[in-house]
């Protein structure tokens, strides 16, 4: 399988799912009236956003954060995120780089994936 896809082929899904964007049909319904499966048009999406991931600047940007001793328990809250509608998560103190790392991407996989 090539790596990159075909640029004609290529070119037409980014059309395709500029139209989609632009529209206000959901997934199913867009693929309905233009004539390609759900599956395909998931497959070019993933597939284009990943090979444009390459040329994109960073979403996020790294910051430290210093830690500031606390007569408080380890369970005081070290990380908070608040979420659109009301939902909020924490990490204790003692939560690690990498549990704060994967807390911060499982955010951000979850918020894209209800944007698409």
């Amino acid at each position: 399988m090539a790596k990159h896809p075909d640029s004609q082929i290529a070119r037409q899904w980014r059309d395709r799912l500029r139209r989609f964007d632009q529209s206000e049909l959901t997934v199913a319904e867009f693929c309905q009236i233009e004539d390609y499966t759900v599956a395909s048009f998931y497959y070019w999406r993933h597939k284009l956003r990943s090979a444009e991931g390459s040329t994109r600047p960073p979403t996020f940007v790294s910051v430290d954060v210093p830690v500031v001793a606390t007569p408080q328990s380890s369970s005081a809250v070290g990380l908070r995120i608040s979420l659109p509608g009301g939902a909020v998560l924490r990490l204790g103190l003692d939560a690690t780089d990498e549990q704060q790392r994967r807390l911060i991407r499982n955010v951000v996989d979850s918020l894209r994936e209800v944007q698409s």
